[in-house]
């Protein structure tokens, strides 16, 4: 949604007229992005993600922590403002109050072009995303949602959006980087429709380039998702897109091959395995 205003006092008044939390304006002539800040607390959906993640034995499903209010929108601030001292292709900070943060238009979101290509193309640009997150995990960062809709298109590379979750309190490194991966493949398993092979492919070029730890930290989440996905059987296509993604990302690690060493060469179930106990 793009509105067009002549100054930022004005995002004041957007803000009583426009319901979407985060929503697109222009600022003297400038595609601008206004975000509103989290205000309710979310406490039975975080416990119903914590209590999942437990029960599953997966850490790397819980959720992250995140500064609702004001205090989640300098929260955002401060660390886009680091990112991009680094030169992350984050958006810019242009404003933030207690209100609203205003950030610079960081390109059209990737979702939007991937339902715009052919499955060739979209498979090319969904694994050329991920070599790109993983670009960055190789010099120590993390995104923290790395979900395929948070990544931007600018020019013919990426950006990134999104910055509210924060996982450094929580999670070693590895299990964050890990985690990015698994929520990029399981969002990419929306767009892969009809194409089993791309999430055998995208995990593949994950593992193939993530750090020891990384791969280690993926791995031990392969197992339960392959009992899901014998859990489900015949019942996965209704269970909505969750369901979908993780009985593709179950099938898949049937078929990726073990790690290197005895240590690991067990954790997967091959793909001629049983369903028993």
């Amino acid at each position: 949604m793009t509105v067009a205003f002549a100054r930022q006092d004005d995002i004041d008044a957007a803000l009583r007229t426009i319901p979407q939390r985060t929503f697109r304006l222009l600022l003297r002539g400038e595609p601008v992005w206004i975000k509103r800040p989290r205000l309710r607390p979310g406490y039975i959906k975080y416990g119903l993600q914590t209590t999942t993640a437990s029960m599953l034995g997966v850490p790397l499903l819980c959720p992250p922590r995140v500064c609702r209010g004001a205090a989640g929108l300098q929260a955002e601030a401060r660390r886009l403002a680091r990112l991009a001292r680094k030169g992350w292709p984050v958006p810019s900070v242009l404003d933030v109050s207690e209100r609203w943060l205003a950030l610079r238009d960081n390109g059209r979101s990737v979702a939007q072009v991937l339902r715009e290509l052919p499955p060739a193309k979209r498979t090319d640009m969904l694994r050329s995303a991920l070599q790109f997150l993983q670009a960055l995990h190789a010099e120590d960062g993390w995104h923290g949602a790395g979900q395929v809709r948070n990544f931007t298109r600018v020019g013919q590379g990426f950006g990134l959006i999104d910055f509210e979750d924060d996982l450094e309190p929580s999670m070693p490194l590895a299990r964050r980087q890990a985690r990015d991966i698994l929520l990029f493949v399981m969002s990419a398993a929306r767009f892969a429709k009809g194409e089993p092979t791309v999430i055998e492919a995208l995990l593949a070029d994950a593992h193939g380039r993530a750090s020891p730890q990384v791969d280690a930290e993926l791995r031990s989440l392969a197992p339960k998702l392959v009992w899901l996905h014998r859990l489900m059987g015949p019942l996965a296509p209704w269970t909505g897109p969750e369901g979908r993604a993780i009985a593709a990302l179950g099938e898949a690690y049937r078929h990726l091959p073990p790690a290197q060493g005895p240590d690991n060469a067990a954790q997967i179930p091959s793909a001629s395995a049983g369903t028993g106990g």
